[in-house]
Formats: C-alpha cells, structure tokens, sequence
C-alpha cells in the first residue's frame, strides 16, 4: 500500500509513519504481539531477529524484548519496550529506557495506532524522542520495517486462503 513519513516532525523529535495495509486489523494487530510474527518483520532490512530472541508478556506493565542482528555484520542490538497501554486491537503503546549503545540517548514512547477500514487497516506509529541525529535513521527503520509487515501479511493472507 502506502507509507507516509509525515512532511515533518510530530514533534521536534518524533517520527510519525502512516501505512494502510491490506488485512484485518485484528490480523495486524496479532502481528504485533506474536513472537514468531514480530521475527519476520520488526527490524529495517539489514537486519533480522532470531525468533529464539524474542520474549512477549502483552500485558499492560508486560513486555517485548527481542535482538535485532545486523546480517553483513556481527553487530546485536537488544530492543526492550514494556507495554504501557494495550487495547486489542486498536492501540498498543510501549516505553523504552535510553539505550545510550544503539545511539538512543533518551527514554522512548513508541504509539501503534490500529484503523479499520474498508480496504484494511491504517497503522499510524508515533516513536519519540529521539536525539536530531537518529531521527532520520528512525523514520527510514520503521519505514522498513512496515514495509517487511505488508509482505509478511500478505503471504500469511495467501496461505490462510489455501487454507495451508
């Protein structure tokens, strides 16, 4: 479908991305909070998260850790958000402590907003604060990575019509 980045910031130092997605907002949602979903699509392009890596709890005060591993590298990155506010399947918010390691320097709220609609699910995530000079790698990760979310619910979809 389509990804937005807004035409500027939210704020000084959030990120804002738009995309309508071809499947059932419930079925996003899931994507969400399923670990063997978020393996397959929540990280940017160069890099991908071993399933073994991913722990859930989706509960308000729960959490979600997972690694992201750079594939041209050995680089890890540990990603740790707990779950601040979750509304199945319309909403889920996360907080994550800074992370001074992977270049977060500020503590971080991440707002997943889950639309229906007739032609599927608009997903807006709002992500900040992030410090001037990750705000763009920010935009472009999660532009990625909603993109790698489209294609993986589109191939779930076209299994699930196989009935495979």
């Amino acid at each position: 479908m389509t990804s937005q980045p807004s035409p500027r910031p939210v704020s000084r130092r959030e990120v804002r991305i738009t995309r309508l997605l071809g499947a059932p907002r419930e079925l996003v949602f899931r994507a969400w909070i399923d670990p063997d979903q978020i393996a397959a699509w929540w990280a940017p392009n160069d890099y991908e998260i071993p399933r073994e890596t991913v722990e859930i709890d989706p509960r308000v005060g729960g959490r979600i850790h997972f690694s992201m591993v750079e594939r041209a590298g050995e680089a890890v990155y540990p990603v740790r958000f707990e779950i601040v506010e979750i509304s199945e399947p319309e909403l889920l918010v996360l907080a994550s402590d800074p992370q001074p390691e992977i270049g977060l320097v500020y503590p971080m709220i991440t707002r997943a907003v889950f639309e229906a609609g007739g032609d599927g699910t608009l997903v807006t995530v709002t992500q900040g604060r992030h410090a001037e000079e990750t705000q763009g790698g920010a935009t472009a990760g999660w532009t990625e990575s909603l993109d790698k979310l489209e294609s993986h619910l589109r191939r779930s979809t076209a299994r699930r019509a196989v009935g495979t």
